[in-house]
């Protein structure tokens, strides 16, 4: 228990919320620290101030906006009506992140196939479906020929 880094426990130990053990653990390090001493007599200060400020009734417009907006049902509310129960859709979306993982390595294992490829743009280029000028690289038959022949050199 490291009560430099969480003042908290000084805190709850003012307002006596802790333990037997963990009050003479936090009584022997008051003895031994003077920062923490400080910080009690502080934080002892503070809440002596705040008893004795005077207390105020709230104006009754703002006691009925509030307990308006409280019945009023949130955003989060609302969306939760519409999807069910979290403890079905945390499960339910591993799973699909899973199965999908899965296909996608199983689907990027797999080459793609460059002969059936390379004959369809022979045929189109053969048929002239695709006329030259609307291919977007009009050099790309050529650059096809140059790597792997020209298809009509080989009839």
């Amino acid at each position: 228990m490291n009560i430099h880094e969480n003042n908290e426990l000084l805190s709850a130990f003012l307002d006596q919320a802790l333990s037997a053990e963990e009050s003479a653990a936090i009584q022997g390090h008051l003895t031994a620290c003077a920062s923490c001493r400080e910080e009690l007599a502080s934080l002892g200060q503070t809440k002596s101030l705040l008893q004795r400020a005077p207390r105020r009734a709230a104006p009754p417009k703002l006691i009925a906006a509030i307990e308006e907006r409280l019945s009023r049902p949130s955003w989060l509310d609302m969306l939760r009506s519409f999807i069910p129960e979290t403890r079905i859709l945390v499960p339910a979306g591993a799973l699909a992140a899973a199965i999908l993982a899965l296909w996608l390595r199983s689907a990027l294992q797999q080459p793609i196939p460059l002969e059936p490829l390379l004959a369809a743009h022979s045929r189109y280029t053969a048929e002239a479906l695709v006329p030259a000028s609307e291919l977007v690289a009009s050099n790309y038959s050529a650059q096809l020929n140059a790597c792997y022949g020209d298809p009509k050199n080989q009839e």
